[in-house]
């Protein structure tokens, strides 16, 4: 039996007041005009929180320490075109005099913040079960498979 290896993802719904901040994907890649929470893989030699942390301060200029996000849950997603993998999804609480700046774009068209009630039509699946996950305090979930 082969060993089976797939990625790790981060995922980060980073929250102010009752509403949480999404991108628009843009430029050449997956899934390019949805909207997504911040996030990515995990490098190698970095935790998961670390990770979280890495990924805000790149993609939104968010600057907050590992021991500053919130753990909320993990999904095993298997998106459409099947490449399965896992998502760590984090809480970081933003301050109100703090204000994201779309840093990659290339990658990123927009920010909004949104209520997590009401993502817009077309937010990628991933981010929408994390978003679920949060909404509804579960902490596990498998997600897409048939």
């Amino acid at each position: 039996m082969s060993t089976h290896r797939f990625p790790v993802d981060v995922l980060i719904i980073a929250r102010r007041g009752g509403r949480i901040l999404i991108t628009e994907r843009a430029g050449d890649i997956y899934m390019a005009g949805y909207w997504a929470v911040p996030g990515g893989k995990v490098e190698a030699g970095e935790t998961v929180e670390q990770a979280a942390a890495r990924e805000l301060l790149e993609e939104v200029g968010i600057q907050v320490s590992a021991t500053d996000v919130r753990f909320i849950g993990v999904t095993h997603h298997h998106p459409p075109h099947g490449d399965t993998r896992v998502g760590f999804a984090f809480l970081a609480d933003v301050p109100a005099d703090v204000e994201p700046v779309n840093q990659e774009p290339d990658k990123c068209s927009s920010l909004a913040w949104v209520d997590p009630a009401d993502l817009p039509v077309k937010t990628m699946p991933y981010t929408c079960e994390v978003v679920r996950l949060y909404r509804e305090g579960q902490v596990f979930s498998v997600h897409g498979w048939q």
